[in-house]
């Protein structure tokens, strides 16, 4: 019988983030309340409950596709973070509840060490999902040496010759946006800055860019001209639903009307602009990964 394949996708990968994420604030607030007396019943242990249970709802069937998929996954300084949970995890019950109170001693700066680093990976959720899809489409040899050296700063070169120029290209971006030094020498991606005069590909110079709370990357010498373009997108769209609204109330004269369809029409010119400033805006990168071979 053929191994399964499933397909991941980025989006995927930073629901399961964000959804995991709440999902451990909600479990944390509801223990606090019980160990404060909270009853079953009680309004604000009930109204967590309930959230509680929505969040699950939509993390069960992304989790339960990532526990069966055999993909390599991306987790920036994750020795960092495993070496500073065990030594948290050391400590007894008691004395974590003593750190967090006083938030003073060394188990309390081991504890909000962790958390710097696990608080900009979640920042930077959306291009480790896209950098753990690129690794997932190509060899898993080659795969999981580019996630060690990628994870933890440092380590050999990885011979990328066999990818087309602009998917190393695409490979040096992303790893860049997670703040990697990096480049393609001899066909291999490389962090030695040492080799950074014979380097044949450099990261693309970006700037980021917040979009209602997506987080986008634009090359520099464009950012100028994709800032304006959304200040026009923003009025477009405000004057689109204003005359809408108008709309609702009232049968438009025909002037207006002419007015009105030439505004959803430069509304979506910008649009348009803003995907050829902006290539994978609305992109959605997936993998096709095969699942975890069970236990003979």
């Amino acid at each position: 019988m053929q191994e399964r394949t499933i397909i991941i996708s980025s989006r995927e990968l930073v629901d399961y983030t964000v959804l995991s994420r709440k999902k451990n604030e909600l479990l944390f607030k509801k223990d606090l309340l019980m160990r404060s007396g909270a009853k079953e019943g009680d309004l604000h242990l009930k109204t967590i409950q309930e959230e509680l249970k929505s969040v699950e709802e939509k993390l069960a069937p992304i989790a339960e596709k990532l526990e069966i998929a055999d993909m390599v996954t991306l987790v920036p300084n994750r020795k960092e973070i495993e070496e500073y949970t065990r030594q948290i995890n050391s400590h007894s019950r008691a004395e974590l509840e003593q750190a967090v109170r006083t938030k003073s001693g060394s188990l309390y700066e081991l504890m909000k060490k962790r958390a710097e680093i696990v608080k900009r990976n979640y920042e930077k959720r959306e291009e480790i999902a896209r950098l753990t899809i690129f690794l997932n489409t190509i060899p898993r040899k080659e795969a999981e040496a580019l996630r060690q050296i990628i994870e933890e700063n440092e380590g050999p070169d990885v011979d990328v010759s066999f990818l087309p120029k602009e998917k190393q290209q695409e490979l040096v971006n992303l790893a860049a946006r997670l703040g990697r030094n990096c480049m393609i020498v001899s066909g291999s991606f490389s962090l030695d800055k040492k080799k950074a005069d014979f380097a044949e590909l450099r990261p693309t110079d970006e700037v980021q860019r917040n979009i209602g709370g997506k987080i986008v990357w634009v090359e520099a010498s464009k950012a100028g001209e994709f800032d304006a373009n959304e200040k026009l997108i923003g009025e477009l769209l405000a004057k689109i639903q204003a005359k809408a609204a108008e709309k609702q109330a009232r049968e438009l004269s025909e002037e207006e009307s002419v007015y009105f369809e030439k505004i959803q029409k430069d509304y979506l010119e910008a649009l348009k602009k803003r995907s050829q400033l902006v290539p994978d805006f609305d992109a959605e990168k997936t993998a096709k990964v095969y699942t975890k071979q069970k236990p003979q």
